[in-house]
């Protein structure tokens, strides 16, 4: 066992102890490696700005003491990692490069291989056992290490700032052995900081939440279950939780969803079924997930080549773990599923028409009509055009979760006219008028409160009245306005 980790809560240690720990692993729960070159131009040049000090702080690393699989101990990183293996990439590049100039400048060599010490054979070691699943981690860490290279070789990380990188530079250390604690430090930290994104911190909560009967059936269903997370960009994953989840979930109570924040990660928060008390909600909960399990587990999948998904629905309580995963793969793809409406083919040629298809299903004419202007009137990049098409697009995908692709025609008329109303009511469409529309209208309530699909569609919406109709949208060239029109929602009464 190290010397470090008997360290007590706070420590200011140097750079050269930092990488000198053996036990310092890289947890899974934790984000992909990010930092890139202006990054490393800014630590490299805070140390040569800083090098004439005694002591130079980077910061603060919190490490969490726990049990690997093989039962040995460890060191989590939990906070600090992208600074931690930026650090590691310096000492191996310093390596690498010194390595090569041993026989044509031997004496600068001894000198670097003086200061580094056993840290020649303790970073190498460190840095080989940890494992990358994800493909931006990889790059940016091969990147980075070319990056650091390049920067010695051309003088610019002198023998004396790598001395005092490693002897003079600090970090403050905070060692956590209450796997609660390291968690609720995660996220107090995380929450503060303008890198992490929301979706950051329920990763680390939700892979905590794997229960252990998963993972001694299968010890690699952590990798497995997130892997599609792992395949999104963070961008992709902020967009997923932000425009469409959040807002959605938030929508069916009636309740604002402008901004997706850390303070919102509780709705994403729902029920552990592993626990041994459980409330009674959760009941049919727990069945529906083990026999899921036992179907897709059972003998006969190898005959029928069947597979059951968890039935995911938006307005139900979230299931801790490894459901969270799943349903997060399974609403990105049904997401995208319907941004594909094919509309190219859908002709204006009354004697010949061809209609609009989604998910394989044809619709009628008018809501071909809906789905071609959608995707191509000309005002569709406004910004005011991308919140009241967000109102549409996540009305869609509520009422698919729900009913499927029944009665999809007549839905998709119905929340054209109720979401882009707004569109010809107003000079601009901003955040707050998206979300007050939601917040108010009646939709979300109807999909919700509807048992069957024709509940949805059945009693229509108003058409719009000419007076309450801002002027400047009034115009022949208005798709949207014309198309009113057209499916007869405009009345001058």
């Amino acid at each position: 066992m190290s010397e470090s980790i008997t360290l007590q809560h706070r420590t200011i240690i140097s750079v050269k102890q930092l990488l000198s720990e053996g036990l310092l692993t890289i947890p899974e729960y934790q984000r992909p490696y990010k930092w890139n070159q202006h990054n490393i131009a800014s630590l490299f040049n805070d140390i040569k700005t800083q090098c004439d000090k005694p002591a130079y702080r980077l910061g603060t690393i919190v490490l969490h003491k726990s049990k690997d699989k093989d039962d040995k101990d460890v060191l989590n990183i939990v906070d600090g990692q992208q600074r931690t293996l930026t650090l590691m990439l310096t000492v191996m590049a310093i390596i690498k490069h010194y390595r090569a100039d041993n026989l044509t400048k031997p004496i600068e060599a001894k000198a670097i291989g003086k200061i580094l010490g056993e840290l020649a054979n303790t970073v190498p070691a460190l840095a080989k056992k940890q494992e990358f699943a994800s493909d931006i981690s990889i790059y940016n860490l091969h990147s980075n290490f070319q990056e650091i290279r390049r920067i010695i070789s051309r003088g610019e990380l002198s023998i004396e700032h790598i001395d005092f990188l490693l002897n003079q530079c600090e970090v403050v250390i905070f060692i956590l052995e209450d796997e609660s604690e390291a968690f609720q430090f995660f996220d107090s930290q995380n929450s503060r900081g303008k890198e992490l994104y929301p979706h950051d911190l329920l990763k680390a909560f939700h892979l905590r939440e794997f229960s252990a009967y998963d993972e001694r059936l299968n010890p690699n269903i952590k990798a497995q279950t997130v892997a599609h997370w792992e395949s999104l960009e963070d961008d992709e994953l902020h967009r997923l939780f932000s425009q469409h989840l959040f807002r959605i979930k938030r929508w069916i109570d009636h309740k604002p969803a402008r901004n997706f924040t850390s303070r919102h990660v509780d709705i994403f928060k729902g029920v552990s079924l592993h626990k041994k008390e459980l409330p009674h909600y959760a009941k049919a909960m727990m069945i529906t997930h083990h026999f899921v399990d036992d179907y897709n587990s059972n003998m006969h999948r190898h005959i029928d080549a069947q597979a059951m998904n968890y039935p995911f629905q938006l307005d139900q309580k979230i299931v801790n773990g490894r459901r969270f995963f799943e349903m997060v793969e399974y609403y990105d793809t049904l997401i995208e599923r319907t941004k594909t409406i094919d509309s190219a083919h859908a002709s204006e040629n009354k004697d010949n028409p061809s209609y609009a298809t989604v998910y394989n299903q044809t619709l009628n004419e008018r809501a071909s009509k809906i789905v071609k202007i959608l995707d191509t009137y000309s005002d569709k990049w406004r910004q005011g055009d991308k919140y009241t098409r967000n109102l549409f697009d996540n009305a869609f995908i509520y009422y698919i979760d729900k009913f499927g692709m029944q009665d999809l025609s007549q839905v998709i008329e119905i929340m054209f006219i109720w979401a882009y109303k707004i569109r010809l009511r107003q000079y601009a469409v901003k955040l707050a008028t998206m979300d007050n529309h939601a917040v108010d209208g009646m939709l979300f309530k109807r999909i919700k409160d509807a048992t069957l699909p024709k509940e949805v569609w059945i009693t229509g919406v108003h058409p719009l009245r000419g007076n309450g109709i801002k002027e400047s949208n009034k115009k022949t060239d208005n798709d949207i306005y014309q198309l009113f029109g057209h499916l007869n929602y405009l009345t001058d009464k």
